[in-house]
């Protein structure tokens, strides 16, 4: 993995000038929102970024797939050259928006005390974390940020990513153990509504699976979609039986059955959101309640010193991740537009003063090389005509949706010997998200 990350840096950092800020396509929401007219006294504090990782090769193929591993050069999974210059542009977007800008909120240079990044223990995310960073940092100071040496990769200015146990990670692995969500999940194949899609949808599972030589269940039709989905991209050769109108039934599939595994189908699942989304937006809501307290008490407590300094943190992760979070807004379907979030789709969340107090600007990144934009006024219990909702209001309409104590909350509720399968299922999606 070392090797990995080093050969990373080394080609990201070798190429500072392949994206220009004129490369930024811009992106407008689906329902656009009046922006603020911006007070004097009007201040960002700190902003929190969640992002998906870049171009991956697919996690697996099936077994009459001819494009096996060898056919992707890192492996299974892994991070392409592509989605490394796809993290390496989402920085320099990044850049633009929060140090090079009129009122920057970072230092153009790597400051220790204002950033801090986190990945999921995955090495497609870690490495697209250290390729988002030397987008963001490129100007550093030779001798002071990076050795002034004519070996060393021009501009590289070597930051750290942190990381954790996957699972210990609910925030960034929403399939971390979690035994209630597995109940959750069970009760939710054993529904009416679920088996009557399972059976409208039998013949289709069962020429898939004769096809693909794997048994195709609803729930893991997203694996072949996935491969299908990413040989495309690449222009690799299809077989004959996966005809377009086969494809966009799997596309379709696949839409329906996440809606179940966020637990925004029908029936609708508030404890699996919470559950699943939750995590990410306690450590969002956390950190900025954090951040506030500490301004307006006493600098000196242990936490304050790094809180206080504190002014961006970034979380590497996946599309289940940002999928989850967004369904904890309740604005997925207006923001993703019923599809999952692409290569590099990130969130970011800004916590500012205002003259009329503390609030939250919700933004979001579409795919590779966009424009952030404004969703707020998309989120469910915020001001439908307005990019920015007040911290309270914010906080008081995510209150159902942030776990108190998620080893608690994760805990089976009554016993159960149909959650093997459903574990078996949430451990193969975590690995193609």
């Amino acid at each position: 993995m070392k090797t990995l990350i080093v050969s990373c840096l080394l080609a990201c950092a070798s190429a500072l000038s392949i994206y220009d800020d004129d490369d930024v396509i811009p992106t407008t929401p689906p329902i656009p929102v009046p922006p603020r007219i911006m007070k004097p006294n009007d201040k960002l504090l700190m902003v929190q970024v969640v992002w998906r990782h870049g171009d991956r090769a697919p996690v697996m193929a099936y077994p009459t797939d001819e494009h096996q591993e060898d056919t992707w050069p890192n492996g299974w999974g892994e991070l392409t050259a592509l989605g490394m210059r796809q993290q390496y542009a989402l920085g320099r977007v990044l850049h633009k928006r929060y140090i090079n800008s009129s009122k920057p909120l970072l230092s153009k240079r790597y400051n220790s005390k204002q950033i801090y990044v986190r990945s999921t223990d995955v090495n497609r995310t870690l490495i697209s974390a250290y390729a988002n960073i030397a987008g963001m940092f490129y100007e550093g100071e030779p001798g002071k940020d990076y050795p002034a040496h004519g070996n060393w990769p021009h501009g590289w200015t070597p930051i750290p990513v942190h990381t954790m146990p996957l699972a210990e990670d609910h925030a960034g692995n929403i399939f971390a153990p979690c035994p209630r969500a597995d109940q959750l999940d069970e009760e939710l194949r054993n529904s009416e509504e679920f088996r009557k899609l399972e059976q409208e949808n039998k013949e289709f599972l069962e020429f898939l699976s004769e096809k693909t030589g794997m048994n195709v269940t609803l729930p893991e039709i997203y694996l072949i979609h996935d491969v299908h989905h990413i040989e495309m991209i690449y222009g690799l050769s299809q077989p004959a039986w996966l005809t377009s109108v086969v494809s966009h039934k799997l596309r379709n599939l696949t839409q329906i059955a996440n809606e179940y595994t966020y637990g925004i189908g029908q029936p609708y699942v508030p404890e699996l959101i919470r559950l699943r989304g939750g995590p990410m937006l306690r450590s969002i809501m956390d950190l900025m309640n954090q951040k506030l307290n500490c301004l307006s008490g006493d600098a000196s407590d242990f936490d304050c010193l790094w809180m206080n300094n504190l002014k961006y943190y970034a979380y590497s992760a996946h599309d289940t991740t940002i999928a989850a979070l967004l369904t904890t807004f309740g604005d997925e379907q207006e923001v993703i537009r019923g599809g999952m979030p692409k290569y590099t789709a990130s969130v970011a969340v800004e916590l500012w003063m205002l003259e009329e107090g503390p609030a939250v600007r919700i933004l979001f990144h579409g795919a590779f090389h966009h424009n952030y934009h404004t969703i707020t006024h998309l989120t469910k219990g915020c001001p439908p005509d307005n990019e920015f909702c007040p911290l309270s209001m914010f906080e008081q309409r995510s209150l159902q949706f942030i776990p108190v104590n998620i080893k608690k909350e994760c805990q089976r509720r009554e016993r159960s010997n149909k959650t093997n399968q459903a574990r078996r299922i949430r451990k193969k999606m975590w690995r193609s998200a």
